[in-house]
């Protein structure tokens, strides 16, 4: 039960928003503001259920101001933080700079807020004054791809930096710049954590980001990406975020964190890196002992450990690679060829034998180098504080190098242990590739199953969690979800009604068609002769495509006439590309956007914008994608049907975020056009359609 007087509080705080904005209370908002109230309010030593609530709330319904007027108001009663964190940055920058400030306005509530980013989104001060002495990073002697590309224009630019942070006039965040710097410009003067010195630095005291990171303690709302949060919950201990047990969670756009779980505990290599950092290394001791020599500490290389067996490990690394990459290389010719390179995947993520013996051998030297290293930065760490100016610099130069090469090996580490893993009948796989290029062979190690990781590392610690998007279930089904996330068996979804008149807004249409997609050249054949005709019909409006290929060829067969109407995807940048779209509307112009996947989410096209979204095929997971693969392969190891089990819910959900984008608000009007009749003639159609907002047909 919610406590009275946190229940009159937070409904005091609604009441007065509605009032200030002017609004009519919405039944899905309320509904909302209801069920996270209920589930974050609760005690968790005398609740039956868990802190965690999970809500469905389409457009139209002001899930931001439900979730966040609701849980600022429990998180400071529990004296926590609260944090927020979305899967795209044009959502964060809408919370930091609309969103809270409003709502702290109009609500009358008393609470401050930061953005939190990580390490490379401000510079390095340090960086910045060696790239402005003419010095390349440290580690551009062992590694070439991270010498700072410096032209003779660029130093003025690094000046004016320099000049701006000193004075006050930036912040050092290069989202606040007004002026561009290229990504290997940026690099060169920016770090990250396995780079940083930290306190040891000369300029720690003026750092950009430790500034930032100081501020995060002093405030009440952290606003993040789900990529920084799911990074800071693995490493060993919390680096920028505060600990699950002193923060309540917002998760928005949570229908992405399965996936970016999957990505933050994966694991990625290749020949080429894995041999340069190798090569490297092999000179990393005599070089260390020629600099400390220099400076008057070559008594401290005594003082290293491990220096004898970091290089006999190295060379068994060395042979123990060769072997790897030998047998990895032999597997080519049954690679299957995608564009510039071939893959080759393990059925149901299994390697062979010999393989995963290699692959253990590979990642517990790689973790025995990692030690030695971190040994060696903790021992140059501890040196700075009694040391001599000269000495000093040449430490700061040598920590950065040190936690490099340490990074590199950590993640070969990660990548080989996780590659050679043993499977099981009870334990879900990780999907295992290859992607062979001209020149190199790419290893990657992707889990299907997040559910324990995330369970041990949020779940059981947080003092409670939101998890909240306009699609999450499959109808009012969110089994899918919740079994990917791991959330605890009490949680149960709610789906809030939209404020939206989905049958007098909106309507349905699916056009008897002379092929279907199991005949793909005819039928892109087929929708390249109907979509001009069904664009010609409607002013603006949104076309997506589930393929590269499909995309090209429609595109290519598109009349002159009707092709200089449309913009299209990869062209120029997402933003670009609508606010040119939106210019041709405000002007009188025809204009539709052309696009795949990632445009049927994150594009907000109100009114006249769009009229009309096309969707030229059911969006079903690619054949080709190994993760995917491997899941379906699990499902029907275990006696169960892939397709019927994910497939479908997960089209589901993709055709119903592609066909919200048509309305937006409640006087938008329009058509979503789907050019595939296995809609109604297939028996899995039925509950497609029943997914979708009920438009009139």
């Amino acid at each position: 039960m919610v406590d009275q007087a946190l229940r009159e509080k937070i409904q005091g705080y609604y009441s007065s928003f509605l009032a200030a904005k002017q609004f009519r209370p919405r039944y899905g908002q309320r509904l909302m503001v209801a069920e996270v109230a209920r589930r974050l309010a609760g005690r968790q030593d005398t609740s039956d259920i868990s802190p965690i609530a999970l809500v469905e709330a389409g457009t139209g319904t002001g899930k931001t101001v439900a979730y966040t007027l609701t849980a600022a108001a429990v998180a400071a009663a529990k004296e926590k933080t609260l944090v927020i964190a979305t899967a795209t940055i044009a959502l964060q920058e809408q919370l930091v700079l609309r969103d809270l400030p409003d709502i702290q306005q109009q609500a009358g509530m008393d609470f401050s807020f930061a953005l939190a980013k990580g390490r490379r989104r401000y510079v390095c001060i340090a960086k910045l004054d060696s790239a402005l002495a003419g010095q390349s990073p440290a580690t551009s002697d062992f590694f070439p791809d991270e010498k700072l590309a410096l032209g003779i224009d660029q130093a003025p630019l690094l000046t004016s930096l320099l000049e701006a942070y000193g004075n006050g006039a930036w912040d050092g965040d290069r989202d606040s710049l007004t002026t561009v710097i290229d990504d290997p410009i940026w690099r060169g003067v920016s770090t990250d954590r396995s780079q940083c010195t930290n306190r040891q630095c000369s300029f720690f005291s003026q750092c950009a980001f430790f500034k930032a990171r100081a501020a995060l303690d002093e405030v009440d709302i952290i606003v993040t990406n789900h990529d920084l949060l799911l990074a800071d919950l693995a490493s060993e201990e919390s680096q920028i975020l505060p600990p699950p047990e002193a923060a309540i969670y917002v998760f928005d756009e949570a229908h992405h964190l399965v996936e970016k779980a999957r990505s933050q505990w994966s694991g990625f290599a290749s020949k080429s890196a894995q041999t340069e950092v190798i090569t490297a290394a092999l000179t990393l001791i005599d070089s260390m002992a020629t600099d400390l020599g220099e400076v008057g500490l070559g008594s401290l290389e005594d003082a290293l450990s491990g220096t004898a067996r970091f290089q006999a490990i190295l060379g068994d690394l060395q042979v123990d690679l060769a072997h790897m990459f030998t047998l990895l290389a032999s597997l080519e010719d049954e690679a299957e060829i995608q564009g510039d390179l071939a893959q080759y995947r393990f059925t149901q993520g299994k390697i062979p034998d010999e393989l995963q013996i290699v692959a253990k051998a590979l990642g517990n030297a790689c973790n025995d180098l990692d030690v030695i290293l971190q040994g060696w930065r903790r021992t140059f760490e501890q040196t700075i504080a009694d040391a001599s100016l000269q000495q000093r610099h040449c430490l700061e130069q040598l920590v950065p190098i040190i936690g490099n090469f340490s990074n590199r090996f950590g993640g070969a580490s990660r990548l080989w242990l996780l590659f050679g893993v043993e499977g099981s009948a009870e334990l879900a796989p990780s999907a295992r590739w290859l992607d062979f290029r001209a020149d190199d062979i790419l290893i990657h190690c992707t889990p299907i199953a997040v559910a324990d990781q995330l369970e041990q590392a949020l779940w059981s610690r947080c003092a409670g969690a939101v998890l909240t998007s306009a699609t999450l279930a499959v109808g009012t089904d969110f089994s899918m979800l919740a079994g990917e996330l791991g959330l605890p068996s009490d949680v149960v979804g709610v789906v809030v009604p939209s404020p939206f008149d989905y049958p007098n807004q909106g309507r349905l249409r699916i056009p008897k068609m002379r092929e279907n997609p199991s005949n793909p050249a005819a039928h892109t054949e087929e929708i390249a002769r109907l979509i001009p005709e069904l664009m010609m019909e409607f002013q603006s409006g949104l076309v997506l495509f589930t393929s590269w290929r499909q995309f090209f060829t429609v595109v290519d067969a598109l009349p002159s006439t009707v092709r200089e109407a449309c913009l299209l995807q990869g062209e120029r940048s997402k933003a670009e590309l609508i606010r040119q779209h939106q210019a041709r509307i405000d002007a009188g112009l025809q204009s539709y956007l052309l696009g795949l996947q990632s445009f049927a989410e994150g594009v907000d096209l109100p009114g006249d914008y769009c009229l009309q979204v096309i969707i030229a095929k059911l969006p079903f997971s690619v054949p080709n994608d190994p993760v995917g693969a491997t899941q379906q392969e699990w499902i029907e190891a275990n006696g169960g049907n892939a397709f019927a089990e994910l497939m479908v819910p997960q089209a589901a959900l993709r055709l119903t975020q592609a066909a919200g984008r048509l309305l937006r608000t409640e006087q938008d009007r329009g058509v979503v056009t789907i050019l595939d009749e296995r809609l109604v003639t297939k028996g899995y159609g039925r509950k497609l359609i029943e997914a979708l907002p009920p438009f009139s047909r």
